[in-house]
């Protein structure tokens, strides 16, 4: 599905009610009513399934899946190795620099695009949940107040996971486009680990400093995904 971002729920439905797998450019949705009809269809199939199951027959229904890509990206996959087993809690801080957009865009429209924190936002939430394993359990967001250029899409955003480890996203509109769009930097005991906008990654521990080059100019992890 890579229509515009208020057809993507309805597609997805009437896909998966035909017993079709799915992959669904983000976001899944662009309200919790359209959510929460896809996961209780989702739910539906699945139980279906395990009613049908047998040794001999696996269990069957349809497959969904966003395309949330950076995840997959090589540099991103070593970010995630250097950091699986510390023993505390971490800290990540993902920064992007996402540039103007014009208010007459239809990403704007909240019927139609849903607003950029919602067409594009959630990639880096799902990187955070990525890296630190888990799903937030608290959110807390604050826009900078509006001042007729922009819609509400200069926003940091803090997320707190279970294990006690914090996210933060920084998503704004108001920089200059000649600086790299994405940064994340991620700290965790004595461990520090900065992807830079998935071209480089610096990793550094007992007080030395290794950096990583992806093999392409930049990869976001669209080929692996």
């Amino acid at each position: 599905v890579l229509t515009r971002h208020n057809l993507h729920s309805r597609q997805v439905l009437s896909a998966l009610r035909t017993g079709k797998h799915v992959f669904c450019e983000k976001p899944l949705a662009i309200n919790e009513t359209e959510l929460n009809e896809i996961e209780q269809l989702m739910q539906g199939e699945r139980d279906k399934g395990e009613e049908n199951n047998s040794p001999k027959t696996p269990i069957r229904y349809p497959l969904l899946t966003i395309g949330f890509n950076r995840r997959f990206a090589p540099l991103a996959r070593r970010m995630k190795d250097f950091l699986t087993n510390c023993p505390e809690p971490m800290v990540a801080h993902y920064r992007v620099n996402a540039g103007y957009l014009p208010l007459e865009h239809w990403l704007h429209d909240p019927d139609q695009g849903g607003g950029r924190i919602i067409g594009e936002g959630c990639h880096f939430v799902d990187f955070l949940t990525f890296l630190v394993g888990e799903s937030p359990t608290a959110v807390t967001a604050c826009a900078l107040p509006e001042c007729g250029r922009y819609r509400e899409d200069n926003v940091v955003m803090t997320f707190s996971f279970p294990d006690g480890s914090l996210g933060t996203i920084s998503y704004l509109a108001n920089g200059d486009k000649s600086l790299p769009k994405e940064r994340i930097e991620a700290f965790c005991a004595g461990r520090v680990a900065v992807l830079n906008d998935f071209r480089t990654l610096e990793t550094i521990s007992n007080g030395k400093s290794r950096t990583l080059r992806a093999r392409l100019r930049q990869d976001k992890g669209h080929r692996a995904e």
